[in-house]
């Protein structure tokens, strides 16, 4: 584990300053295996847009580029017909890029096509596999790989599957990292939900309770289907830092994030600029207090957790 960097820390929210509470989450799951190598052939499994990996790899993106730049489908998205507003693209996409990644990852493969296409976009990848973790076995050959990463696993219908397939697309002592979720992730709501109504309930929750498909499972679980798949573990660690933080997160900016992007996206570049750069600051002198300030969490008590492994 590394020590908190404020500078790594401003990059990712400065990324997602519509929704800083991601961008304090995000910065907390990268700096989790900061201290491993990314050696080798390397592949980030559900990479989405690459954003996140380009920042973990040390690259950064000018002040004026970030997660909402005019490539959002905000205007599609409602309280009753929930969709991924970043899952959108159009030609003039371009991640405008401050500082090239230090390293990068030999592959990234997302099931979005538009998502994989912003990451192809950043130029970070040597090159990028449009494929759904559903469908097995994974497109890539036995023992080929030094590192894989993946912070989706939990996403699939069937985890214990893919990692063993994983297991065999990864060469032998070689690492793969696993972030995962735990039952707590969403144990803001399960504190809330006998006094919120179904509405408010179904506001916050936006489906994550019913589109996670290992939501309920523990760490106990979790060790039991990595052995099974032929890992073994080297070491657990915690990746959201404390149980304040999961309450922003939980709640947050989330409800209304869609409305704050459409009004956004109506600013001049210049007035965009000017408050963004206030509104990230403003955030950062909030949030790091709330997570490096408040009592750290326990693995026992953690939303999110980080698997560092390694195949025999």
């Amino acid at each position: 584990m590394t020590q908190f960097s404020p500078e790594v820390f401003k990059a990712f929210l400065s990324l997602f300053w519509l929704r800083p509470e991601n961008g304090a989450l995000a910065y907390y799951q990268s700096q989790s295996w900061q201290d491993v190598k990314v050696k080798g052939p390397s592949i980030d499994i559900s990479t989405g847009d690459g954003f996140c990996i380009f920042l973990h790899c040390g690259g950064r993106f000018h002040e004026s580029f970030d997660q909402f730049c005019n490539n959002t489908a905000a205007r599609r998205f409602s309280h009753d017909k929930f969709i991924d507003i970043y899952d959108r693209i159009d030609k003039s996409f371009n991640p405008l890029i401050k500082k090239q990644a230090i390293t990068q990852f030999t592959i990234g493969t997302d099931w979005k096509k538009n998502l994989l296409e912003k990451a192809r976009r950043l130029k970070f990848f040597e090159k990028t596999v449009l494929h759904d973790n559903n469908i097995l076995p994974l497109p890539f050959e036995d023992n080929a790989f030094k590192l894989v990463h993946s912070n989706a696993i939990y996403w699939t219908k069937n985890p214990v599957e893919l990692m063993k397939d994983v297991h065999r697309i990864l060469d032998r002592d070689s690492t793969a990292v696993f972030e995962v979720c735990t039952p707590r992730m969403l144990s803001t709501l399960q504190t809330l939900k006998p006094m919120l109504s179904r509405r408010a309930l179904s506001i916050l929750d936006r489906k994550r309770s019913q589109e996670m498909k290992v939501l309920n499972a523990d760490q106990a679980d979790w060790r039991v289907w990595i052995k099974e798949a032929g890992f073994t573990i080297e070491e657990v660690r915690v990746a959201w830092p404390t149980q304040a933080i999961t309450d922003v997160w939980n709640i947050g900016l989330r409800p209304i994030a869609h409305l704050l992007i459409r009004m956004v996206e109506q600013m001049p570049l210049g007035e965009r600029h000017k408050i963004k750069e206030e509104w990230t600051q403003i955030f950062f002198d909030l949030l790091v207090p709330i997570c490096e300030n408040f009592p750290r969490l326990k693995l026992d008590k953690a939303p999110y957790i980080t698997y560092i492994l390694r195949k025999p």
